[in-house]
């Protein structure tokens, strides 16, 4: 599974802790428009839940 740069930075900023309206700040988007790049990125990593969507990508894709 393949995620776009800005997908990369939307889960990135989740991990660090950020809620979706920072997060709309930091990058410049509205908060519906991250809260879409989350349910993408559910999709894509086939989580139920935002903590377990990034279990799933330092799982898969933080790999040293």
């Amino acid at each position: 599974m393949v995620l776009s740069k800005r997908e990369k930075e939307v889960i990135e900023l989740l991990m660090l802790g950020y809620a979706s309206k920072e997060i709309s700040g930091f990058m410049k988007i509205s908060p519906r428009t991250v809260e879409t790049y989350v349910e993408r990125l559910m999709f894509k990593l086939r989580a139920r839940n935002r903590l377990a969507m990034v279990a799933i990508y330092i799982k898969e894709y933080k790999k040293s």
